[in-house]
């Protein structure tokens, strides 16, 4: 099986932290670890307070905030709520001497209030933690050398815009089979090509979409031009799936089924090239009109993804009622497994669970061969990360097919087996 190491190589000595404990030992011991990892500048906070006005006056000096959970008067989780609320573009580590399950629990909260966490480690913090947990860190996309220092926070008008310039537009990743290597399908995942900004990924454009209720128009410009892009692979005799973020909001309408019917036939691909993922987080207002579209989808043979599996509260409540065909584990779940026992514990049953109900797994962002070689000893099916390759624009991932399938033959794809329909 070959893997592309794809991934942008980090170096570490150019990256600032700010440290902030109120213990002064400890806070002296993080600062010391990182400083002999030859890190280009460690800044110290004794409180959340002090480490806030820090980043108030100058958020570009720092690149993570490594950060203890248990403070007096501003704890760490208000830290990083706070550093949330203020869209501050910082990543962060949580360290705490409490048990994993705890800092698992306060990273998720980070997540939701829209902070990029990287890692947790459970004192005491050694190099090799910081390395294992560094390893994730992915920098934020440069600006332009002319935008000036504000975080850029576009709204909802903005955005659309863009839409409307034709700005916003899929990037593929490749989906590879476990044991064969095979490349099975690709992910459109959006991206906004910025005039000036360059481009932005979708932690940039997504809120204020959604705040004002326009996912749906992204939703129709992606599968649209995703089945577009899928089309000129099925003419390279490239035929795989191609995998859709749908919009929830979108299933509350009981027409929507025929509409992407309609798309995905009009570029000349069958349904079963089409894969249709619905993220496991985001609320169904109209559950039996969402039914209706999803069982009419199934029957017609495109396939049905539970994105981010694991992060939601109703996990097993969504595969007991949606007809889905995949299950995405998370990447923060792979991630941890690799070195959380009850991580590692959590996907072996998620795979089992979607075996025995006839579904494929999906692992996101693998990263690591050790991830790699862990998942695949769980019989997991299929994996996608920067172990494989990084996102790309339709025409690069055209190319990097045309040029994996020189290298390594015909072989090196497969063709999407039709998905089982209903009542067959």
């Amino acid at each position: 099986m070959e893997l592309v190491a794809d991934a942008k190589v980090i170096d570490f000595n150019s990256l600032r932290f700010l440290v902030v404990d109120d213990d002064r030992d400890q806070r002296y011991l993080l600062a010391r670890t990182l400083a002999g990892m030859g890190t280009a500048r460690v800044v110290e906070a004794p409180s959340g307070h002090e480490a806030l006005a820090i980043l108030d006056r100058a958020s570009n000096a720092v690149d993570i905030v490594v950060t203890d959970l248990q403070m007096p008067e501003m704890d760490g989780m208000e830290l990083v709520r706070r550093i949330g609320e203020r869209k501050v573009p910082v990543s962060v580590i949580l360290v705490s001497g409490l048990d994993g399950v705890l800092l698992a629990s306060a990273a998720t909260m980070a997540q939701a209030y829209g902070v990029r966490v990287i890692g947790t480690i459970e004192k005491p913090a050694t190099r090799a933690k910081f390395y294992s947990v560094l390893g994730h860190f992915r920098a934020p996309v440069p600006a332009t050398e002319t935008e000036d220092d504000a975080v850029f926070a576009p709204t909802a008008r903005d955005v659309l815009s863009g839409i409307s310039a034709g700005q916003i537009e899929p990037f593929f990743q490749a989906v590879v089979e476990l044991g064969s290597g095979k490349v099975v399908g690709a992910e459109a995942l959006a991206r906004w090509r910025h005039p000036t900004r360059g481009i932005l990924g979708p932690d940039v454009f997504l809120p204020p979409l959604a705040r004002a209720g326009y996912l749906d128009e992204l939703s129709w410009i992606m599968l649209s031009m995703s089945a577009m892009e899928a089309g000129l692979w099925r003419r390279a005799d490239l035929r795989m799936t191609v995998s859709v973020n749908v919009s929830a909001t979108s299933l509350a309408d009981t027409s929507y089924a025929d509409a992407v019917t309609q798309i995905v036939t009009g570029h000349g691909l069958d349904p079963s090239e089409m894969i249709l993922e619905l993220t496991e987080t985001e609320a169904i207002l109209n559950i039996a009109a969402a039914l209706e579209n999803l069982t009419r989808l199934r029957i017609r043979g495109f396939g049905l993804a539970i994105d981010d599996y694991g992060v939601g509260y109703s996990s097993m409540q969504a595969l007991s009622r949606m007809p889905f065909t995949e299950i995405k584990i998370d990447r923060s779940f792979v991630t941890a497994a690799a070195g959380d026992p009850k991580y590692r514990l959590m996907v072996e049953h998620t795979v089992a669970v979607a075996h025995q109900l006839g579904l494929k797994t999906v692992a996101e962002g693998v990263e690591t061969r050790a991830e790699c070689e862990l998942l695949s000893s769980l019989g997991c099916d299929r994996i996608q990360g920067y172990l494989v390759a990084k996102p790309v624009e339709g025409s690069g991932f055209l190319r990097w097919m045309l040029d994996r399938r020189a290298k390594l033959g015909p072989d090196s794809f497969n063709r999407p087996q039709e998905t089982k329909r209903f009542g067959t």
